[in-house]
Order: C-alpha cells, then sequence, then structure tokens
C-alpha cells in the first residue's frame, strides 16, 4: 500500500542557502563525499535552525544531535528524526541550540514516545507546521499537547505500506520494531553510576521532571509503539533509522528481505552496558539491516541512570562481522554528506579501504547464556 504526500502538506519556514569550502569525507568508499563545495556538508549550524541547505539534489547531509535526534537534508528539504532538544536547567550536556531555534522542517518523524525522543515534537510541530509520522501511542500523547491535529500521521508499521512524499523525492516504510529491554544486571551499573554522580540541585530535578511529563511512560511502547523506518531517495540510496537497540521482530526480518541491503544505518546502541551484550543486539541489527554504512546513537549518558556507552568496541565487533562496513561516530551537529548516486542499487558495495583480516568475535559466544543480552 502507498500513500501519496504532496507539498501542501509540507509547510516550511523559508532559509538561505550558501556557497561552502570544500569538506573531507572517508575516501574508502564512494557514498561520501570527498569534497563538497556545500556550505551545509562545512557547518555546525543545523538547517533547521537557519543554517544553509544542500544545492546539489543529489547530495544527503546526515547529521546527529544527542540520542537518536538526526537532521537529514536533501536538497532543499529538512527532515528531522525525533526531538528532543530541551535540556536547559538539567545535567545533560548542552546541544547549542534550543528547540525555540527549530524554525524549519519539511517533515519529522518520530520511533517511539519516550519523553527523550518526543519532549519537543509539539514545539518544533507548532513551529514548523510539518507533518508528524509517529506510532499510535505516541499520536495519543501528542493529542495531549499543543499541536494542530491536522499533523499527525500515525503509522502501525505492521501492514507494509510505503508513504510517498513526491515533493521531497522519498518514499518512506514504517516498520514495527521492538524497544529495548536491558538486562537485569544493568541495575547494578545503574546504583554504582548515582553513587558517584553529583546530585540534582532541585531547580535542575524540576527541569528534567517537566521534559519527563512531555514524554509517554505507556508499558505497551516496547511491543507496539517502536517504529523503524526506511527511507528510500528518488536515485535508489536507502537510508534506515531504528531508535530503540531492542531485538528484531519478523517485521523488519520480513521487510529487510525484501527491501534488501541499505546504504546507510541510523542504529541505536543497546543500553547494556558491556560492550558483549550490547554487541550481542546490535549485530543481528547489521545483519538484518546490512547496511553500507553504520553511524550510531543512543549512546549517550541517561543522567542519573546509564553511563555513556562506547562505540568503538562496538565498531570492532561489527567489522570482524561485516569486514567493508563504514563505521562513523560524529559529534553533536557535525555534517556527514553522501552522494546518493553511489549506492547499493546502483552496484556499489560498501567498502572501507582497508585490506587484511581481521579477528573472530568468538568470545560473544559466553554471553549466550539467558540474561545476558
Amino acid at each position: 500500500m502507498k500513500r501519496n504526500y504532496t507539498r501542501i502538506n509540507l509547510i516550511a519556514v523559508g532559509l538561505l542557502a550558501f556557497a561552502s569550502n570544500a569538506i573531507a569525507g572517508d575516501p574508502g568508499d564512494p557514498r561520501l563525499t570527498a569534497a563538497s563545495p556545500e556550505a551545509a556538508c562545512n557547518s555546525l549550524t543545523m538547517a533547521a535552525t537557519g543554517g544553509p541547505t544542500i544545492k546539489d539534489s543529489k547530495t544527503l547531509l546526515v547529521r546527529w544531535m544527542g540520542f537518536t535526534n538526526y537532521e537529514l537534508v536533501y536538497g532543499d528539504h529538512v527532515i528531522l528524526l525525533d526531538q528532543w532538544y530541551d535540556r536547559a536547567g538539567t545535567q545533560y550536556k548542552d546541544l547549542g541550540f534550543l528547540p525555540s531555534d527549530v524554525t524549519r522542517a519539511d517533515l519529522m518523524l518520530v520511533g517511539h514516545g519516550h519523553y527523550d525522543h518526543m519532549a519537543d515534537t509539539a514545539q518544533v510541530g507548532n513551529q514548523t507546521h510539518a507533518p508528524i509520522i509517529a506510532a499510535p501511542i505516541t499520536i495519543t500523547k501528542l493529542l495531549t499537547q499543543p499541536i494542530n491535529p491536522s499533523q499527525l500521521i500515525s503509522v502501525t508499521g505492521t501492514t507494509g505500506e510505503v508513504m510517498n512524499f513526491p515533493n521531497l523525492g522519498i518514499t518512506i516504510q514504517p516498520i514495527l520494531a521492538k524497544h529495548g529491554q536491558p538486562p537485569a544486571f544493568t541495575g547494578a551499573f545503574g546504583t554504582a553510576y548515582k553513587a558517584g554522580a553529583p546530585v540534582p540541585t532541585p531547580s535542575e530535578a524540576s527541569s528534567l521532571a517537566t521534559i519527563l511529563a512531555r514524554g509517554s511512560s505507556d508499558p505497551n511502547i516496547i511491543t507496539q509503539g517502536t517504529i523503524a523506518y526506511v527511507f528510500t531517495f528518488d536515485d535508489g540510496f536507502k537510508l534506515a533509522w531504528r531508535d530503540s537497540g531492542g531485538i528484531m521482530t519478523d517485521y523488519e526480518k520480513q521487510a529487510l528481505a525484501n527491501i534488501g541491503p541499505v546504504d546507510v544505518l541510523l542504529g541505536a546502541v543497546a543500553a547494556n552496558v558491556i560492550a558483549e551484550s550490547q554487541a550481542k543486539i546490535l549485530l543481528p541489527m547489521l545483519e538484518t539491516y546490512r547496511p553500507a554504512v553504520y553511524i550510531p546513537g543512543h549512546h549517550e549518558e541517561e543522567v542519573g541512570g546509564k553511563v555513556d556507552r562506547a562505540t568503538e568496541p562496538l565498531f570492532q565487533y561489527a567489522k570482524n562481522e561485516f569486514p567493508g562496513m563504514i563505521t562513523i561516530s560524529k559529534e553533536f551537529k557535525e555534517p556527514i554528506c553522501f552522494d546518493t548516486q553511489k549506492n547499493v542499487a546502483h552496484g556499489y558495495p560498501s567498502h572501507n579501504g582497508f585490506t587484511g583480516g581481521r579477528g573472530s568475535n568468538t568470545n560473544l559466544n559466553d554471553w549466550n547464556a539467558p540474561g545476558f543480552f
């Protein structure tokens, strides 16, 4: 099933684009622009907050803004994935912008309804008037907040529908995923974290409580409210986004068997604390989505609960299993630009530029016992 969405649904505030100097990419794979004249590919200013968009219609920019918040810029179009930007007055790291600064988006998507994924969705939706795609649980929570209901598009990820946005040059397939369920042993790490971390001031605790209230705590988010999305751009380039590190669902396995390998996966790292336990979740995700490029998400600390999640050990496990895969981890708002004409559909397999053998993942066999992942 395919739904069409035309420009009348995609209202956004105007934005200027500028010329720029070249930016170096990874020369090992043709997807990454080795040198780009695009201003956006050299800028830390999001297009959504007034920065440049892309002049070349075949360049895709991806930037990470903490947790699983991403900005996609494709030509003159801006797509926002998850929206939690308001950290003012809390112990969280500063992103360098506020929700009030986000004034441009053509489309918004929410992976699931926890506060760290949707706390600013309603505000940003009001400021940009962009359509918002989300699971029914997330939509229910949004309807308790100041948002125009006509902007909300509910998806279950169970029907196989493909949503067509011809004026953006993309299609999107929502797929029912599963939220992560950290093992019981992670609670001990949380206790240790709290013992070593500064106690929030009353003001910080109050600010965080206000943010928490803008998210959903519905337990059904685990099995019914977490949506993965696969974007297919008009020249066949595919990007997948999964905002929780949970086990693969049958819906994902079936959909990706039909879709085939993706060029880029924005995939959440499981909150399992120990790299080996995290790898037992990540490797099946990589096997299902088969990305040429893996960009992690949700590896930032949950203040007072879970520490920052190291990406390098996971990259090692990933490349032991998939030697040609490219792994990229950037800081807040740093741009990654891709030439979308160079894609798996056009016969470009992943290649990270290295030759020679890697290690094995045999040590992960010890983590197959129940309770470890």
